[in-house]
């Protein structure tokens, strides 16, 4: 199997199966079935410890974030009013109106997350314009 992919509960419960009536060890069921064997130590354990062939739920991984949900949708609301502010411009504004102190990469990230894009620079001028 790849590494990284989830094993389905018909696979965990084949494991489970395998080593209660065939009486199997970890290490003969990870050949048989061409897993790891930290990953058949995991799953009998984790089904030794809790009757279920299913991992325990991960909570929420990493840093929670920065910007709440109101400091996110005034940054939202002042890139719609005025699409041609800089990353400096938004981050002063939100210490200033927020009290919110972040970086620019901050900023950055919580717009691209939020759907927004790179600034796009429309020059009116050059579709009137010929060229010789």
């Amino acid at each position: 199997m790849a590494p990284g992919v989830a094993l389905s509960a018909d696979l965990r419960n084949c494991i489970i199966y395998m080593h209660i009536t065939s009486l199997l060890d970890a290490k003969m069921i990870s050949q048989l079935i061409g897993i790891p064997l930290r990953t058949v130590y995991r799953i009998l354990s984790v089904w030794k410890a809790t009757g279920e062939v299913k991992p325990e739920a991960q909570g929420k991984q990493g840093r929670p974030r920065t910007l709440d949900f109101a400091d996110t949708q005034f940054l939202m609301s002042s890139v719609t009013l005025e699409s041609d502010r800089y990353l400096d411009e938004l981050r002063d504004m939100l210490e200033e109106r927020c009290g919110v102190r972040v970086s620019e990469a901050t900023i950055w990230r919580t717009l691209n997350r939020v759907g927004f894009r790179l600034k796009e620079v429309c020059n009116r001028d050059s579709s009137s314009t010929e060229r010789d």
